[in-house]
């Protein structure tokens, strides 16, 4: 080893140690760092998978929780309480049909208090099935609310399901039980877009999944209080994390997979980085390392000396000895010109410097200046667009339902007064009459013969007929002029010109008025048979609320549903048109849901339904205000929600939530 170092270059004996100690140091540097890198990957798909699982978790709650909430919202309806308390099951599936479709549920049974089934609505797939729910039965029978998991007998499906109590002001009358199937479709659309599988399971066997092959076997999970760990399913190696999904009297075990292939992927490449890295690295220090060594020699002691100097004392007017004329007498005149060169570039620097860096502060202010400016502006300019479309939507609507309610206000005043004249005097006219003919039966009972000219003018007036006849006529002029002074009465209400404050008012009293408004669009026409409205009014009481307003927000929506119903009898999609109005008192608020039998709203324009100016109508049809001031009538001035249930083919249903101050 002596002589064969001893026998190497100057440039080797320097390069070779070098090259081997930075190598050495390189490669456990990157041997560390891989090994750190490969853990915190794995730390970060375990991290992953449990945030995953969590996620997953949250979405069984979620389902659970949209069960509850739809639940209540059957239950809470009037007719099924009378179709329960009456036992009457047409009238139940009439109710529970569309709801079922509307909600997209897999199973509704009704039962009463003794246990008996009134309806059981369930899916195609479950028609023929056999439902182990004898618990979720008997407690739905006794009112109580529920949340569990009931199996399908010699089937692996299982549906999850919540009771509730149906109750009239009377007391309890039974129970609603309402479920969706746990089944592939659910599974799917919770773990869509991700790449991780998932298996619903209980005691190993496969309830529901994405992983088709897992369907096949009989598969050993996790522990759900374990931590996630890896697991084979047909020879393919996954990370598992188990999560309980709990009911009351059973469970549910999903497991999440993650492929580790990604992982394994994942540290391949990294690897493969590092190693291109190392032989780099490795070749860049050998490059550098043999190009320094050719450079040195023996005579290099002075000009090291002096670049020691140069770099302790900053000192730039030193210069290197030149001694001999050959690389290293030349790369000592390269030396001192070095120097004198870095000195000049150093001054020139540092004036640079300072112009660059007062130019650097002067550009920087008045960047930040003027971009505060612009932002400011920006700012305004926003706020000031959108006070003035609302300003303007606002101008628009209220411009036109003041000249509305003033025309309708004064139409009915100047036909209140000829009406009420007319209708003062029948009484007395009645009464006239009735003296009249009755003088006329005295004379025929006393004078039975009378003179030949006054016989034959009896003969000629019918005075028979004109008895009988007589008070018919005046019964049907009282008829319809008592029906003009209800129509004038519900022009006043509808306009409400005289109740621009807050102040209390009937409801339904506003339906009524609006709808005979709108009686001439109702009835039939030439190209549609009438539509027929459904009123469901409960007994609600009066609240606090702008009258007018609120009659505003009816015609618009009144107006809308009657517009989807013509259009879907013109295209041969809606044969009986039907409008279906509903009240109720829900905790503290009043609730009014307006149905149709249309078409229904298309997804692609359900979120911009408010938006100011926003129509689906011809042009001349439409401004596209109605719902947006309809939405914050409700929602600004009345602290309400204004909501809407639309499915493509099956109406549309706007439910309007107002509190009672």
């Amino acid at each position: 080893m002596q002589r064969f170092f001893r026998g190497l270059k100057l440039s080797q004996k320097i390069v070779l140690p070098m090259l081997a100690v930075c190598l050495s140091v390189f490669m456990l540097g990157l041997v560390v760092l891989g090994n750190w890198f490969t853990d915190s990957l794995q730390q970060n798909f375990r991290q992953e998978i449990e945030s995953f699982a969590e996620r997953v978790h949250q979405d069984f709650q979620y389902e659970q929780q949209t069960l509850e909430t739809q639940i209540e919202l059957i239950a809470n309806r009037d007719m099924l309480n009378q179709a329960v308390e009456q036992r009457d099951q047409s009238l139940l599936l009439q109710v529970l049909l569309p709801l079922k479709s509307i909600l997209k549920l897999d199973w509704i049974k009704v039962i009463d208090t003794q246990g008996n089934v009134l309806a059981d609505l369930r899916n195609n797939s479950l028609s023929q099935a056999n439902f182990l729910d004898e618990v979720v039965t008997n407690t739905a029978s006794r009112g109580a609310h529920l949340v569990d998991l009931v199996d399908v007998e010699s089937k692996q499906q299982v549906l999850e399901v919540v009771t509730n109590e149906i109750k009239s002001s009377a007391g309890l009358l039974g129970g609603i039980i309402i479920g969706n199937l746990i089944d592939d479709t659910l599974i799917q659309k919770i773990a869509e877009g991700s790449s991780k599988q998932l298996i619903v399971h209980r005691q190993n066997r496969v309830v529901a999944t994405t992983l088709l092959v897992a369907k096949d076997g009989t598969w050993e999970f996790t522990h759900p209080n374990l931590p996630a760990r890896q697991i084979t399913i047909d020879h393919k190696n996954y990370l598992a994390k188990s999560i309980i999904f709990r009911g009351v009297s059973q469970s549910l075990t999903t497991t999440v997979l993650y492929p580790t292939s990604l992982l394994e992927v994942s540290q391949w490449k990294l690897w493969t980085h590092l190693g291109l890295l190392f032989l780099s690295g490795s070749s860049i220090v050998a490059v550098i390392g043999f190009l320094i060594a050719q450079t040195i020699t023996r005579h290099l002691q002075a000009v090291t000396q002096v670049a020691q100097r140069v770099t302790q004392e900053s000192n730039f007017d030193l210069q290197a000895p030149v001694t001999t004329q050959d690389e290293v007498g030349i790369l000592a005149i390269a030396f001192n010109q070095l120097i004198q060169q870095v000195k000049r570039l150093l001054a020139e620097q540092y004036q640079a410097k300072q112009k660059l860096e007062f130019y650097s502060q002067t550009l920087e202010e008045k960047i930040e200046e003027r971009t505060q400016v612009l932002r400011q502006k920006n700012i305004a300019l926003k706020e000031t667009l959108q006070e003035l479309r609302h300003t303007q939507s606002q101008l628009i609507q209220n411009e036109k339902m003041s000249s509305l309610g003033q025309l309708v206000a004064g139409i009915a005043h100047e036909i209140n007064n000829p009406v009420n004249f007319i209708y003062g005097n029948l009484k007395h006219t009645d009464d006239y009459t009735q003296q009249l003919l009755w003088l006329l039966q005295l004379y025929q009972k006393h004078y039975p013969y009378p003179e030949k000219e006054i016989q034959k003018a009896k003969e000629e007036a019918d005075i028979e007929y004109l008895t009988e006849d007589l008070p018919k006529i005046l019964t049907s002029m009282k008829i319809g002029a008592s029906r003009i002074r209800e129509i004038v009465l519900s022009l006043r209400i509808f306009s409400r010109l005289d109740e621009a404050e807050f102040k209390t008012a009937d409801i339904h009293e506003g339906i009524d008025s609006t709808l005979l408004i709108l009686q001439h669009r109702i009835k039939s026409q030439s190209n549609r048979p009438q539509i027929t409205v459904i009123k469901e009014y409960a007994d609600i009481p009066k609240i606090q609320c702008f009258a007018g307003q609120l009659n505003q927000v009816f015609m618009n929506i009144l107006a809308n549903a009657i517009d989807a119903l013509e259009e879907a009898f013109q295209n041969g999609l809606c044969p009986e048109p039907i409008i279906r109005i509903s009240s109720a008192q829900v905790n503290e608020n009043v609730v009014i849901q307006i149905a149709d039998n249309g078409t229904g709203i298309p997804e692609a324009i359900q979120s911009h339904l408010f938006d100011p100016f926003f129509t689906t109508k011809s042009i001349g049809k439409g401004t596209g205000l109605g719902l947006s001031i309809s939405y914050q009538i409700i929602a600004e001035k009345h602290g309400g929600s204004l909501k809407f249930i639309s499915l493509p083919g099956q109406g549309a249903e706007f439910v309007i939530t107002i509190p009672i101050r």
